[in-house]
């Protein structure tokens, strides 16, 4: 009976400690069973939802925060490319402005705008020597050649831009004559020749009174040749037809 009654012992012991231990999860199950339902009356209460419908209210609101988090990344990404615009923009701008400035010296250099700026005014009328009998009366007349010749000393001497007569030369400019008239860009001109030149004064002026310049040897000849220097001169532009392959004066 002795050898017995140990086993069965155990047994009743071991039966106790499962007893306890089934006891302390149900106490816990009903602890939490107790805590639900008296948050579910709250929630009820308080906000008035259904418990049923807590699940479906945690599935949109992590939808929501998984949204909002890609409208910030979105915003960022919007932000980058916003600063990036600026920066083209003001590069953009400045390109532009000194492609303006650019395109304004040119259209100054080939005449299409009007200049002004220091410079000499050349004015040239026909000879006052008296003609010998039988002398061709051509030979007291200031001829187109005369005109050009001076013209492309000043441009020798640096100028900017000349004008005769108030007529603009380009780069398609060109002085002919037509018996006694002399034509610059297509327009009848007469004399006295009035040359006008933007550029440094004293340097034009020195070059255009050389020794064996074209204003030393009209001199010779008669012709008078009276050179200023206004503090100002104005010049206008180009007024005449673009074409293109048009022939530059001579230089």
């Amino acid at each position: 009976m002795r050898g017995l009654h140990r086993p069965y012992s155990e047994a009743v012991r071991q039966h106790s400690t499962l007893a306890a231990a089934f006891a302390a999860v149900l106490l816990v199950t009903g602890f939490l069973a107790v805590m639900q339902l008296r948050t579910e009356r709250n929630i009820r209460q308080i906000l008035g939802v259904p418990s049923s419908r807590l699940e479906e209210f945690g599935y949109r609101l992590a939808r929501v925060e998984a949204g909002r988090r890609n409208l910030e990344q979105e915003v960022e990404t919007l932000r980058e490319r916003v600063a990036a615009m600026r920066r083209l923009s003001i590069d953009g701008r400045a390109g532009g402005i000194a492609l303006n400035a650019e395109i304004e010296e040119l259209s100054a250099l080939t005449g299409l705008t009007a200049v002004q700026g220091p410079g000499i005014v050349i004015e040239i009328r026909d000879s006052t020597r008296p003609l010998p009998a039988g002398a061709d009366p051509n030979d007291v007349l200031v001829h187109y050649t005369d005109l050009q010749s001076v013209v492309n000393e000043l441009w020798a001497a640096g100028a900017e831009a000349v004008a005769v007569n108030g007529e603009r030369f380009t780069v398609g400019s060109s002085i002919r004559c037509v018996g006694t008239t002399v034509l610059v860009n297509g327009r009848r001109m007469a004399p006295p020749f009035r040359i006008q030149a933007i550029g440094d004064p004293g340097v034009l002026a020195a070059y255009l009174g050389r020794p064996q310049g074209v204003v030393a040897y009209l001199r010779v000849f008669g012709f008078p040749v009276i050179t200023t220097r206004p503090g100002r001169i104005f010049i206008p532009p180009y007024g005449g037809p673009l074409r293109s392959g048009s022939p530059p004066i001579a230089h």
